[in-house]
Formats: structure tokens, sequence, C-alpha cells
């Protein structure tokens, strides 16, 4: 149901809590500072975050994320009535885990900051959608399970590109580009990823080669098997273990993607590997 003024959020003893912000037309909000972080993700239309402390106004639209550090003074004011989705988190969480608080800051540069949006956003909404499944239950471990989701999704954030790339199919394929160097291990496909980038077969294929110099299909076996031979290397995996950790349930089929790449099956490559080493 919309609504004409903030929603009060409480953070429960696990220290964090999604929420949803339906604005209606006549919605307003006035100043005021927060004693927890928050994320602010425009699911639709568009808004300006207002940090009247400092800087300039922060516009965001659809698929764009506001962070918001605890104690900024602030407002937000509709430019077209939006959903909004909120991840708030204690600033406990931060002080006693260093490498998350340097996240944070890197995201909160002002203490406020928008970060753009674009092809990564099904795979970031996914991480929000489980978040909210698992505050919705009441299953074992799951205030453990709403901290995971919350540090998985700064971590999302952190990752998407800021640059403003010179045209937005360009972007897209950007995006993807770089998804995949993070998720290879996923069921991936062309068509999910020109589902991601919002573009069919032949125009996705064509601006993919153009700037990874190959075709999807041949840069997602590229990434997979060079992962499983840097777990063979570290002689911790076997074949098998590494052939599932990089995504290929079918083991023959492994096998013969790690010879035409390598040149050798993976057993011969990895005795002539260890051999070689001084």
């Amino acid at each position: 149901m919309p609504v004409l003024r903030p929603i009060l959020v409480r953070l429960p003893p696990g220290g964090v809590a999604f929420a949803e912000s339906v604005h209606g037309p006549g919605f307003r909000m006035a100043e005021r500072a927060d004693a927890f972080h928050k994320l602010i993700y425009v699911l639709q239309g568009s808004v300006e975050l207002i940090p009247t402390e400092f800087g300039r106004p922060l516009a965001a639209r659809s698929g764009e994320v506001l962070c918001v550090a605890a104690g900024v003074r602030h407002r937000i004011a509709d430019r077209e009535p939006p959903t909004l989705l909120l991840l708030c988190f204690a600033t406990e969480l931060l002080e006693r885990d260093a490498p998350l608080q340097k996240l944070w800051a890197s995201l909160t540069p002002g203490r406020a900051a928008v970060r753009a949006g674009g092809a990564w956003g099904p795979r970031f909404e996914g991480l929000w959608r489980a978040g909210i499944a698992e505050q919705a239950g009441d299953r074992a471990g799951r205030d453990v399970a709403l901290r995971a989701a919350a540090e998985n999704i700064l971590v999302a954030v952190a990752r998407a590109p800021a640059e403003a790339l010179e045209d937005a199919a360009t972007q897209r394929i950007t995006a993807v580009v770089r998804e995949l160097a993070g998720t290879f291990y996923e069921p991936w496909s062309l068509e999910r990823a020109c589902r991601r980038a919002g573009m069919s077969r032949r125009h996705f294929s064509k601006l993919f080669r153009a700037q990874t110099g190959r075709t999807f299909l041949d840069h997602l076996t590229v990434l997979r098997l060079e992962h499983a031979a840097a777990l063979l290397r570290e002689n911790r995996h076997s074949i098998v273990g590494a052939a599932f950790s990089c995504g290929y349930g079918d083991l023959s089929h492994f096998y013969r993607l790690f010879k035409a790449h390598f040149g050798e099956p993976p057993r011969t490559w990895l005795q002539r590997s260890r051999s070689a080493k001084p």
C-alpha cells in the first residue's frame, strides 16, 4: 500500500532488516538521521536524496542504489512515485569486521553516494529476494543467514560498474562480462546472458565478441577451465572436485574441453605441471 511518510524501521536483535516502501503521490519526508546504515534500492520510479549537512543532492532512478551512512541527516524527495527496497543494518556489524567496514567506506565516500545500475541488476535483485525470504522465515541460523545476505549485497554493490560508458549497449555487455567473471560456475547459457543484457542473441553475440574477442561460450569455457587448472595446481582438489567447482557436472565433457584447451587430458597435464616445478 502506498505511504505518504517514511516507514518506521526497527532493527531486530540480529542487526539486519529488509523493508519496502511504496510512495504515494503526496509522499513527504522530513529531515532525519538514522542510527543504522542503509541501502535504498530504487526498484521503480526515481528519487532524490538530499543530504542536508553536505554536498549536492543525489538523484537515483530505477535500478540504482543509494548508500547512506548512519548519522547522516537527509531526506528523500520523489521525482516519480517510487517503490524503494531498504536494507538497514546496525553499525556494530561493521565495527567487528574490518574488511566489511572498509568496503562500506568505499561505498559512502561522502557518507552518502549513489551506485549506477545496469545488467548487474537481476543478480543483485536475486540476492535481495534471498534476504527477504530468509527474514520471512524462522529456520535455524536465520540471523546468521541475514547477515550473510547483507554482506553479499554490499559486495554486489561494490562490484557494480560505477563508470559511465559511451553507450548503453556497451555498458550492458561490460556488466555481463563482469558478472560472468565472478559467477562462471553457475549454469550460464547464451539465453541467460542475453536476458541479462536485454538484447537479441544476434546483437548480444556481436557486441560480446567485439568486447572480449571470443564468443560467449568460448569465453565462459576459458574462465571455467582456467579456474579448474588453478585449483589443480594448488594440489588441494581432485580432478572431479575441480570439474565440479568450475561448473561441470559431466566429467567426460570436462575432460574433452580441458584437452582441447590445454592440449592434453587433465591427469597428464597435472603430472607434467608438477614435474616441471623446481
